[in-house]
């Protein structure tokens, strides 16, 4: 039997096999049976109809270096790279994807008994071809949005650092020219100072967390026996002597015990508040609530605000929405909101958690 008959006739089977060997070369990803072989199907059955269309040698050489004509295989592979960089692959594991896809369909066909002949080693040679060509395809778009990425990360970094630097410039300013013996004065200016320097190290550890899974690292967490609740005391006291004409408002019980990670919890919750000081009304209060439900710990937030746009809601958590390529106009204000609401994402998953934000008119929950 021809290999791209061989590949319509055992689709099922073969992406089955696909997913089981996938499965082997990713021992640290928890998947579920239709994200592995989510675009698997489509990519091989697009390969096994073009196998059976004549090309010219030129036609080979360009396709072969992945420079052949964009063609449905393609899209489901750049779908399925980003579709994997969303859930924390890298690049090798992608390829790695790709290649147990190639032996897969080898094996099994081989496993068949075919007639080796001319046609059969032309059909083979047609075959890695065409997952040469979707595996370079892959790996440009995977590159491509890592580096938007990056730098997109960069530019939100430096944007946000700007203001609580330029506190701190402007601090040290008035040291130089206020009294010394004005203490309320120079206790007013320090506390902004370490309120800045503060705020510019959440900025700076969200970049290293961001950094971390964005190379494939699981977030680290330290999961302990620990009260919830001083945590978030904290963090809610914190914000409020850094934002004075903000009102926060927590309702929390006086223990809440769990296994939790107590570091990465209070930077999931200065996240999501900061975001909401930033984004929100700023003369209505943000609500934190945290209660013991079943055998859950919930954190609730509420904020008024402007209506997150439902495109926006779909990926909130992301650090860069996906986008076509083509799409030049100006981004809204939803268009992120900065690599905090991806940590705290990161931070809930490595808890075995889960998040999720609903924005009606009026106030936001997340």
């Amino acid at each position: 039997m021809r290999l791209s008959k061989f590949i319509m006739t055992n689709l099922e089977e073969i992406v089955t096999e696909w997913e089981s060997f996938a499965s082997t070369v990713l021992p640290e990803k928890q998947f579920d049976r239709d994200t592995l072989r989510d675009d698997a199907a489509q990519i091989l059955s697009t390969i096994a109809r073009d196998m059976e269309t004549p090309q010219t040698a030129s036609q080979q050489t360009k396709k072969s270096q992945g420079l052949g004509p964009k063609t449905l295989q393609d899209t489901s592979a750049e779908t399925h790279s980003l579709v994997r960089l969303g859930q924390g692959f890298n690049q090798v594991q992608v390829i790695s994807e790709f290649r147990a896809l190639r032996a897969t369909v080898i094996r099994l066909w081989l496993n068949s008994s075919p007639e080796i002949d001319d046609v059969a080693m032309l059909q083979l040679i047609r075959f890695n071809e065409g997952i040469d060509q979707v595996l370079a395809k892959s790996a440009a778009r995977f590159m491509e949005k890592i580096e938007e990425s990056t730098n997109f990360a960069v530019a939100v970094l430096a944007h946000d650092l700007r203001n609580p630097l330029h506190a701190i410039l402007s601090a040290a300013q008035l040291l130089q020219i206020i009294d010394p013996i004005d203490i309320a004065a120079l206790g007013k200016i320090a506390t902004n100072m370490i309120n800045s320097g503060t705020q510019m190290s959440r900025l700076i550890n969200n970049l290293l967390d961001f950094t971390r899974t964005r190379l494939g690292q699981a977030l680290p967490v330290n999961r302990l026996e620990i009260d919830v609740a001083p945590v978030c005391q904290r963090v809610v006291a914190e914000l409020a002597t850094a934002y004075p004409n903000r009102a926060i408002e927590l309702s929390c019980s006086e223990c809440l015990r769990g296994s939790f990670d107590g570091t990465r919890i209070g930077e999931m919750l200065s996240n999501l508040i900061a975001n909401a000081i930033q984004h929100g009304d700023p003369t209505t209060p943000i609500t934190v609530t945290v209660s013991l439900e079943a055998d859950h710990m919930v954190f609730r937030l509420h904020n008024e605000g402007p209506p997150i746009p439902g495109p926006a809601l779909q990926t909130i958590f992301d650090l860069i929405p996906l986008r076509r390529k083509e799409n030049k106009k100006p981004q809204s204000e939803f268009s992120h909101l900065g690599i905090g609401l991806f940590i705290v994402k990161k931070i809930v998953e490595a808890h075995s958690g889960m998040i999720s934000v609903s924005s009606p008119p009026g106030p936001r929950s997340w």
